[in-house]
């Protein structure tokens, strides 16, 4: 039977994972347009892909999570990446800046894991 924290780690998961995806996906992108500079107008759609997914384990993970701090880092690291992403073909510099947000979004689930094994642990006990 799955249990209640099963979906909150998955939750965590998924946006660990969008997170880490769009980060490579921002690494990779200098790169891609070198090489085929025509053809790479669907590399920076891929991003809003990313988006949905991080928007989608932010919702499940405001579900579970009890903690507005950890929250708060998650929500506010997902509205400067969104931003990041929205704005980039008209100011540069928010390219370096998604990186940070996506590490933001990160950090957050990653804490959210580390927060909800210790409140299991604490309730167990």
């Amino acid at each position: 039977m799955l249990t209640h924290s099963f979906f909150k780690t998955k939750s965590d998961l998924l946006g660990i994972a969008s997170a880490s995806l769009c980060v490579v996906h921002c690494l990779l992108t200098p790169i891609l347009l070198v090489l085929a500079a025509s053809s790479a107008g669907w590399w920076h759609e891929v991003s809003y892909v990313f988006l949905l997914i991080s928007y989608y384990a932010l919702y499940e993970t405001s579900r579970h999570c009890t903690n507005r701090r950890i929250l708060l880092l998650i929500g506010s690291s997902l509205l400067v990446l969104t931003a990041s992403v929205l704005l980039e073909d008209y100011f540069e510099w928010l390219h370096e800046v998604s990186y940070l947000a996506s590490l933001g979004l990160i950090t957050g689930h990653i804490l959210n894991i580390r927060y909800c094994k210790k409140c299991k642990h604490e309730h167990s006990s």
